[in-house]
């Protein structure tokens, strides 16, 4: 008996290791009401709410170009990450290089779209807003082990994202991100300390490169 319940408690352990937290608000965007789920499952591959103003951006093509913000860190209340910024687990360097890594793939997303980005709020001028409001490291011992990441998830690490995208005039909300994303599942990749929070940026960047694409469609048939 004590052998199968020293099998079922590394089991537990091993599933509840792999699961990840969903999003929780922080204050940062200026309005949460209109976001809707739209994918996930919250309590183990993450949750993502989005919103998007359709009649002014993906039909008008209202916008040209972008103000963006800095990528700020407002984690979550009573996060790990937090927890862990507290005890002066969280270097930040590596806080500081999470946010350098985010800020420049948002920027060559915007270039690549065919927008350019000002520094002046105006017509057709729209506002980027951006925070990293958790992060989790990767455990590289689990994360690489093939079979209990492709099956558990175990050790990936991962990043919980709030963005918005405003009018830089009205301040209306366009677009808004509340997300909480694992690392890959994927073996072998990623297996760096932050692998699984940059693998959450990748795909928080390339959700919007999609967004972008679809404004410039419409732009250019308006």
């Amino acid at each position: 008996m004590r052998i199968l319940y020293f099998v079922s408690a590394v089991t537990i352990g091993v599933l509840c290791g792999g699961c990840w937290e969903s999003s929780s608000e922080t204050g940062y965007l200026s309005d949460y009401s209109n976001l809707q789920e739209v994918s996930g499952i919250a309590s183990v591959e993450g949750s993502t709410f989005r919103y998007s103003d359709t009649s002014s951006v993906f039909v008008k093509g209202k916008y040209n170009a972008f103000i963006l913000d800095p990528v700020i860190v407002q984690f979550q209340q009573d996060s790990k990450a937090a927890l862990s910024q507290s005890k002066g687990k969280l270097k930040s360097q590596d806080v500081n290089d999470l946010i350098a890594y985010f800020y420049s793939a948002i920027i060559d997303a915007v270039n690549d779209s065919g927008y350019k980005i000002v520094y002046r709020a105006g017509a057709g001028i729209g506002r980027i807003r951006v925070a990293i409001t958790e992060l989790t490291k990767t455990n590289i011992v689990f994360a690489a082990v093939p079979t209990a990441r492709v099956t558990t998830g175990l050790g990936r690490g991962g990043a919980a994202i709030e963005s918005e995208m405003v009018d830089s005039v009205s301040g209306k909300q366009i677009l808004a991100c509340m997300e909480s994303t694992p690392g890959s599942r994927i073996p072998f990749t990623g297996l760096s300390d932050w692998g699984g929070a940059k693998h959450a940026m990748d795909e928080w960047v390339s959700q919007f490169r999609k967004d972008l694409k679809r404004m410039k469609s419409a732009e250019t048939q308006s």
